[in-house]
């Protein structure tokens, strides 16, 4: 199965996010792979925003402050209780 550009950018934004400290949007911009970037050369600023916002729709990450200050932080999704032994 081919994976889409959509699905491409939301795996490198994804993978950018850090588990241990919250990111600024200049942060995240800083460590994405350069190469990968390079093949979206369309990919924006208000998309790279709206993947970032349906992340914490979905669980994916949490966001803390606003406006220019805004961080994001990727999270382990919470699993039930009986499926952490099944």
């Amino acid at each position: 199965m081919a994976s889409t550009k959509q699905d491409d950018i939301e795996n490198l934004i994804l993978s950018t996010l850090s588990f241990y400290e919250a990111m600024t949007f200049s942060k995240i911009v800083f460590d994405m792979d350069t190469e990968l970037l390079k093949s979206y050369p369309d990919f924006d600023r208000d998309q790279m925003l709206l993947i970032l916002r349906s992340f914490e729709k979905r669980g994916l990450v949490k966001a803390s402050g606003e406006g220019s200050d805004r961080k994001w932080q990727r999270i382990h999704k919470k699993r039930s209780f009986w499926k952490r032994f099944f």
